[in-house]
């Protein structure tokens, strides 16, 4: 319409021997944001991984995905809430790029073990109440958080270990805990089960958190890999997204672009999530359901 404006005044100016009318050209505005560092691509738009530009309401969607119209179900703490990224996290993503239909069972702070104080919050207690996780409801997959919060110092007293059987677990302890999870999510839904990690971090450097430690955080993700191998052993579809050992995962990300990313070693922004998490997080959950 602009282009046939112009040469509407060009023919007029031409036909009165005046000068031809100049042509304006309007660009198209720019995104500003500097380039990151690391393999990655993006860019550092606003003072955060926290901008706008970075919200679930402007993600892409991906066509025919095969987590489109899946039902799952989310148990988890401060990560899958999204406490960094001003409550958009994996599953609220993934319901904008996939068209999944994701129920979130998030309280910050939460443990998967069950303590005689505050207990009635934990993952365990949350997840037999029912009140968002419908045992009724029949649903395609079930993920779940491994918490850093069982890993904090005070709390390793609780961290136990895997039972000698299938039946009887300790609640009080995180081990105890992930093993429930995987029975009442078996007997309840017969849906696979997913338990995820966060990304590396270590006990200082520049990617390192002071509670839980990464050291503590290692040990918990290194046992519920040995649970679902041994329940995976007794015919039960279960796995772990082990981001926080994936080496070639955390390489991506340049120390620089990780500050822009996270909020701290534990949480992403939402930039975090979108544009290094859920790449590989989809994929997994992909092959999960293949």
């Amino acid at each position: 319409m602009k282009r046939l404006t112009a040469l509407i005044l060009i023919l007029l100016s031409l036909a009165s021997c005046a000068a031809p009318a100049e042509k304006i050209e309007t660009a198209a505005p720019e995104i500003e944001g500097t380039p990151a560092t690391g393999s990655i691509e993006f860019l550092l738009v606003g003072n955060d991984g926290n901008d706008k530009y970075y919200d679930k309401s402007n993600a892409t969607r991906i066509d025919n995905s095969p987590l489109s119209g899946k039902k799952i179900y989310w148990l988890g703490s401060s990560v899958t809430y999204g406490s960094g990224s001003n409550g958009q996290s994996l599953a609220h993503f993934l319901t904008e790029t996939d068209g999944a239909v994701c129920t979130v069972d998030a309280v910050s702070g939460t443990t998967l073990a069950t303590y005689d104080e505050g207990g009635e919050k934990s993952y365990v207690s949350r997840l037999v109440n029912g009140e968002k996780l419908k045992p009724e409801e029949k649903i395609d997959l079930f993920v779940c958080q491994i918490s850093t919060n069982d890993c904090k110092d005070e709390n390793m007293e609780h961290f136990g270990s895997l039972s000698d059987g299938f039946d009887d677990f300790d609640l009080s302890t995180a081990a105890g805990s992930v093993e429930y999870v995987i029975k009442y999510v078996t007997e309840t839904w017969g849906c696979p089960i997913v338990f995820y990690s966060g990304s590396w971090f270590g006990d200082d450097g520049a990617r390192s958190s002071q509670s839980p430690s990464g050291t503590n955080y290692a040990k918990l993700v290194a046992l519920t890999k040995e649970a679902a191998e041994k329940w995976g052993g007794h015919g039960v579809k279960v796995s772990v997204i082990d981001l926080y050992n994936d080496a070639e995962f955390n390489a991506l990300v340049s120390d620089d672009d990780y500050a822009y990313l996270m909020r701290d070693a534990i949480h992403p922004r939402k930039a975090g999530y979108l544009v290094w998490w859920l790449p590989k997080v989809r994929e997994s959950l992909y092959e999960v359901l293949s």
